[in-house]
């Protein structure tokens, strides 16, 4: 029984952290799916941490987690992975919605959506969307905004996702992101 004890404790923290594709995060390249990128925070595929880990139990639209920046975290989680194996066609129009939830009437903090070259990192897009835009302190607000994306995007560019405090004082959280191809 041990064995197997410590195979599933060794397992279980890799699956969620690499593996996990369960409906709440799934990414696909089938013609019929236009959902680029779809997370309630609680699995991870594509997502990697930075120094400061942003993920927090602390408010969350659904589940038990949420990404969130301000009071000094500067930066949230990043998602990449290749456009190419995220739709079988190319993005002209990305929808991007998330929940939001401020602690202050007005922040800087913003979800930016990039797009950038492999291999260099030149970005090819890039646009950071603020969070502030109608939300309520301490209250839950949708955010949906559709982005038209350059000619000049590949299937080899990498799509980057990230939160940027951008100086906010006060936390700002982001829960149930999900980015589709509005094509």
């Amino acid at each position: 029984m041990r064995p197997i004890t410590a195979l599933v404790s060794l397992l279980l923290p890799a699956t969620l952290l690499f593996g996990c594709t369960g409906s709440s995060s799934s990414q696909g390249a089938s013609a019929n799916d236009k959902t680029l990128v779809s997370t309630d925070f609680d699995e991870f595929r594509g997502w990697v941490s930075n120094a400061d880990s942003s993920l927090s139990n602390r408010q969350a639209y659904s589940g038990r987690y949420s990404l969130t920046i301000g009071a000094g975290r500067e930066y949230g989680m990043t998602f990449k992975y290749p456009l190419g194996e995220l739709s079988a066609t190319k993005p002209r129009t990305l929808n991007v919605q998330a929940w939001v939830r401020t602690e202050e009437t007005t922040t800087p903090a913003q979800l930016v959506v990039e797009v950038l070259k492999p291999g260099t990192n030149e970005r090819v897009f890039w646009k950071g969307i603020h969070l502030f835009g109608g939300s309520k302190p301490g209250k839950w607000t949708k955010l949906n905004t559709d982005l038209v994306m350059p000619d000049n995007i590949a299937f080899d560019h990498i799509l980057g996702v990230y939160m940027w405090g951008n100086g906010a004082q006060k936390p700002v959280y982001l829960d149930d992101l999900q980015i589709t191809s509005a094509d």
